[in-house]
């Protein structure tokens, strides 16, 4: 009875750990588009481009961001106070099974001009 418990445990675990790591789908059918005025921009996560958007309660990040070319201060002159448009992946997760305030950027204009994508 005893490993039959374990078995289970065990099953249960490596389920929950597959369904986390699944990657996230980043395909423009998978994103919704957001435009709005930046509020700022700062570093989160681990080398995170961070978004916040005047009155937007979501905020929206470019993943690994400054380690593929993103410069804070460039970044900050850029966006701030400016309007931009970008997608974000629809996605969920079980650690957030309602959604989460902080949103995965998989593509970002401004002024129509492509500035990030990973289409």
């Amino acid at each position: 009875m005893k490993k039959a418990i374990y078995i289970f445990i065990l099953f249960f675990v490596v389920a929950f750990f597959i369904i986390l790591s699944t990657a996230i789908d980043t395909s423009k059918e998978n994103s919704i588009e957001v435009s709005g005025t930046v509020k700022s921009v700062y570093e989160g996560g681990v080398k995170d481009v961070v978004f916040q958007l005047e009155n937007h309660k979501t905020t929206y990040y470019i993943n690994r961001g400054f380690e593929n070319g993103f410069e804070m201060a460039k970044a900050k002159k850029d966006f701030e106070g400016k309007k931009i448009t970008l997608f974000y992946a629809k996605s969920w997760t079980p650690l957030a099974p309602f959604g989460t305030t902080c949103k995965h950027i998989t593509r970002l204009t401004i002024n129509d001009s492509v500035v990030f994508s990973e289409w």
